[in-house]
């Protein structure tokens, strides 16, 4: 009797652990995307919070840190690394580092990952190497999220296969080369970040094929040639900053009729010709135009529906008087019409009663509060 109850118990042991195996392997990740995570783990190097230390085992979507899978396929979904954002238990390994720190680069075998929906590997600082080029393989991509890094090399162009992509920001890195044509097929996109770069050329003309971009940040770059008038046909956008390049040429009466656009910024440029009456007089509250070659008068086109949180026109060439209007505006916060050719009286009243000197120094021959007082030369 004994040796048979022994044997009924070794049994359903067995089956037990038997089941438990089989279970495991189904809520694992495949052993190809396994052996692919190990590869991306070794091309990379974390020495203050250990979060590499969480990838051991077999089963990569259990408690692994930064990774997500498919709750029904167990296939890997999301890689999330930002330097920025590791949890308070992993920050206690290291209590004097703030922020993240990781140098290597980013292995190709993360391409093999086709299920990924989500790439952030961003704020690491360290980190080297180009973009791999079989990037174009992640059929399924809608966030690549390179950003605050040390990448070099140029935007694949395969980029443009990507067409599911919603964000791409490859901001804060040392990226060269231009911005390729291809980068209009993504008409998913809604979030595009590639400023503080070293990206030159031309913004291609058919930039507007973006119809669902809502924000748009290309600075502090090196970027040359026209501002495409394309933009404006992008119905959503309502962040644009083209600051910081070599941009020439005008800017477009259009950008002032885009229903969306909130912020406009084009400063530091080589931009020439007149302001549009239609950019000074839309529903914008963040217009910055200056440290450009800006000829022309000001438009005296401000009224009710002007609030402006920052009007920089400085460093220009504008001429003319300041717009009366402008007292009639609903708000205006930063003003700055420094360094330019205006001439005769600051008008009085709102918001010029509060504004200081270095709203308007360096100008021909402007008079008046907070300036000093007009004469019959200056008037």
């Amino acid at each position: 009797m004994c040796i048979s109850a022994s044997l009924v118990t070794l049994s359903v042991v067995t089956s037990l652990v038997a089941l438990i195996t089989q279970l495991q392997l189904v809520q694992s990740c495949p052993s190809s995307e396994w052996a692919s995570l190990m590869a991306i783990k070794a091309s990379l190097y974390e020495p203050n919070f250990g979060i590499f230390h969480t990838w051991r085992g077999t089963n990569c979507c259990y408690k692994w840190y930064g990774i997500a899978c498919d709750p029904t396929t167990r296939r890997v979904a999301q890689i999330n690394l930002n330097g920025l954002t590791v949890p308070d238990n992993r920050r206690r390994l290291n209590r004097h580092a703030t922020t993240g720190y990781m140098t290597g680069h980013i292995s190709p075998s993360i391409c093999n990952l086709t299920q990924l929906s989500s790439i952030t590997i961003s704020d690491w600082k360290g980190i080297s190497g180009i973009i791999p080029s079989c990037i174009q393989t992640l059929s399924l991509l809608q966030i690549l999220d390179l950003s605050n890094n040390s990448i070099t090399g140029e935007v694949p162009k395969s980029i443009g296969s990507l067409t599911q992509l919603t964000m791409l920001n490859l901001a804060d890195n040392r990226i060269s080369g231009t911005i390729p044509t291809t980068l209009t097929n993504l008409r998913n996109l809604v979030h595009l970040d590639l400023r503080n770069n070293l990206m030159r050329g031309h913004i291609p003309t058919d930039f507007g094929r973006l119809n669902n971009m809502n924000r748009a940040f290309l600075s502090h770059n090196l970027l040359t040639g026209p501002i495409p008038e394309t933009i404006s046909r992008i119905y959503g956008l309502a962040v644009l900053d083209l600051s910081m390049n070599r941009l020439s040429g005008k800017v477009h009466e259009s950008l002032g009729r885009m229903p969306v656009l909130d912020s406009l910024k084009l400063k530091y440029n080589r931009l020439t010709g007149e302001i549009p009456s239609t950019v000074l007089g839309s529903r914008m509250t963040h217009l910055d135009l200056r440290g450009n070659m800006l000829s022309g008068e000001i438009a005296d086109v401000f009224g009710e529906r002007s609030y402006f949180i920052n009007l920089d026109l400085s460093f220009n060439k504008l001429s003319g008087s300041v717009p009366k209007s402008l007292s009639s505006a609903n708000y205006i916060g930063h003003l700055d019409l420094s360094h330019n050719r205006l001439c005769g009286r600051i008008p009085s009243g709102e918001p010029f009663d509060r504004l200081r000197t270095t709203s308007f120094e360096d100008n021909k021959c402007l008079c008046g509060m907070p300036l000093k007082p007009c004469t019959q030369e200056t008037v």
